[in-house]
Order: C-alpha cells, then structure tokens, then sequence
C-alpha cells in the first residue's frame, strides 16, 4: 500500500485555514483527486460542517489533537489508513485548532506506527498579516507569543494571508518578523481570501532529513528546540471556547454591532444565526475586525449558536445578546 500524501494546516485563530482549505478542495475536484480531511475544533461543535458536507471528513471536537486529544488523532489516522485500504485517499488534508503547535503535529505524523502509511509533503502555516504583529503584543501570555513564533519555525510553507487588509506599515512589521522565524528554504506565499497557486502550495518541501529537524526528541533537547516546542502543551493557556444558545433574531447591522462590542480578547466568532424577515440559518464568521455573513440558508442545522474563541472568556464581560 502507497503512502499517502498528506499535509498539515496550521496558523492562529482567524487566520483563514478554512477558506484555504476550501480552495484546495475545489482544486482536488478539478483534478479528480479524492481528499480526505481531518478538522479539528477546541469547542464541542463544529458550526462549519455544512461547508464541507460532500466530502470524506473525520471531526475531532473539543480538544486540540496536538496534546488534549492527541491519542484521539492517532486513533483516527488508523482508521484513514483503513479507508485507504478500501479505496484510494489521494490526499490527507489536517486540519489543526488555532493553537495546534505544528512541531507537535509532525512528532505524531512521524511516530513509527503511522510513518510507513503517511507521507508528509508540507507543514503549510497561514498569517494574518493584519494581526500578526498586533497579537504579539496584544497577548501578554509569553506561551501564546511562543505559539505564534512554532506556528512559523515548524513551517515548510508559509501563507501570508488577508494582505488586502494590512497597509504597508503592517506589511513591513510582519515580513520583518517572518524574516526572524522564518527558516531557511521555507516558501512564502502571498495571499487574499486563502487564494494561492495551489500547485505551488501542494508542492513537497519535507524530506526526512526535515522531519528529523522538526520532530520533537523529548529526552535530547537542545536550548534552541526547546524554545520552540511547548512540550507541555501551555500554549493552551487562557484560550478557551464559549458556545451561546438561545440566539435571537438578528439583522445583519445589529449581529455586526454586537460582534464589535465584544472584548479585546475574543479572537474569533462563529456561527448560525436567525436573520431578521428570512427563512432559515444563516453562517457567519468573525475575524480581523471583519464580518461574512452567508447569502444562502444552510440546511439541517437546528438550532442557532454562536461560538466565541478568546483569550480568559469571562461571561461576565460577554454583552447580552440582542433580544435577550
């Protein structure tokens, strides 16, 4: 049996895995490729299923499969190696939570058990080259700058995403930061909406010598490994989910007002929302300061939510949401 090509999406909270994750899946269809996908969310809900119902998907909720739920991971992989048996996986896309240290990944990716079934082609981490600088001071949690610089040291490729947002101010800030973490032969691609030259992205920049470099060698660390890789799993510290039930019906002005009132410490917004004088839920995403809200009703959700990613989530600073 062939190994399967397989890749690692990795980058903090916001940063667009998702939308990139898409625009691979569209170039497998185009190229007959048969994907399958390992997503992974800290919460207990996934509120982006919808997005990726036709295809071959393994959800592993509530947890972070780079420490919480790692044993969950190999389990799953197993069963990817089962599948592949039946019939053919072309590709392996997983994807990590927004505080998924890489080097983690590639340690179990690499473990002996799973090393003959998978063929690691690339560690891609995604930038938002809007926030990244900002976050860096924003987080005043020395483990969660940590995370931040393993996201772009444990990379083979580099996506410096949302550069529509970011003046050339911030553009400058964060290449001259990326230059600092950045190792040597890693590909940096520029990207708005996640959209790159998937070829290029798909392309292998792993070999084992790599995989030797970035696998974590817990009982040998060197001063410099041990800077880069959160053995004991802080980079969790403080980033916590908050799923909000009973939503009320908004209008797209009042879901924005109220997203924008949020602490400065809630990264991310998720979620299906009753939109005022319309039919059914509707997604939406909140991240950067930036608001999607879908066109289209999904089907077979059924009850609306928001889930909310951020730093020491305290109800209590969590403003009532409309009509409540």
């Amino acid at each position: 049996m062939t190994a399967i090509p397989s890749y690692i999406l990795s980058g903090f909270l916001g940063s667009g895995k998702t939308t990139l994750l898409i625009n691979i899946l569209r170039y497998c269809k185009k190229k007959n490729l048969k994907p399958t996908i390992i997503l992974n969310e800290l919460g207990s809900v996934n509120v982006e299923s919808h997005l990726f119902e036709n295809e071959q998907v393994f959800e592993l909720l509530d947890g972070c499969i780079c420490c919480t739920i790692q044993d969950d991971l190999k389990k799953t992989l197993m069963n990817v190696v089962k599948q592949h048996e039946k019939g053919p996986v072309d590709i392996l896309l997983i994807e990590g939570t927004g505080v998924a240290n890489p080097l983690e990944l590639v340690e179990t990716m690499s473990s002996p058990s799973l090393l003959k079934y998978f063929d690691l082609q690339a560690v891609i981490s995604l930038i938002d080259a809007n926030t990244y600088v900002d976050n860096q001071s924003i987080f005043t949690s020395k483990t969660i700058r940590n995370l931040l610089e393993s996201q772009v040291k444990g990379a083979t490729t580099i996506v410096l995403n949302k550069v529509d947002l970011a003046t050339d101010k911030q553009m400058a800030k964060v290449e001259t930061k990326l230059a600092k973490y950045t190792l040597e032969g890693t590909k940096v691609l520029k990207a708005s909406y996640g959209k790159v030259d998937i070829p290029v992205l798909l392309e292998k920049r792993i070999s084992s010598a790599v995989l030797d470099n970035k696998t974590c060698k817990c009982n040998n660390h060197t001063h410099e490994h041990e800077k880069s890789c959160s053995h004991h799993h802080e980079h969790h510290i403080g980033i916590k989910t908050m799923t909000i039930q009973d939503v009320p019906s908004f209008t797209k002005k009042q879901l924005s007002r109220w997203l924008k009132s949020l602490p400065e410490g809630i990264i991310r917004a998720k979620g299906y929302v009753k939109l005022e004088q319309k039919q059914g839920l509707y997604h939406f995403q909140y991240s950067s300061n930036q608001i999607d809200v879908s066109d289209q009703p999904q089907n077979g959700v059924i009850d609306p939510c928001i889930v909310l990613i951020g730093q020491d989530l305290d109800t209590a600073n969590i403003p009532g949401v409309y009509g409540t």
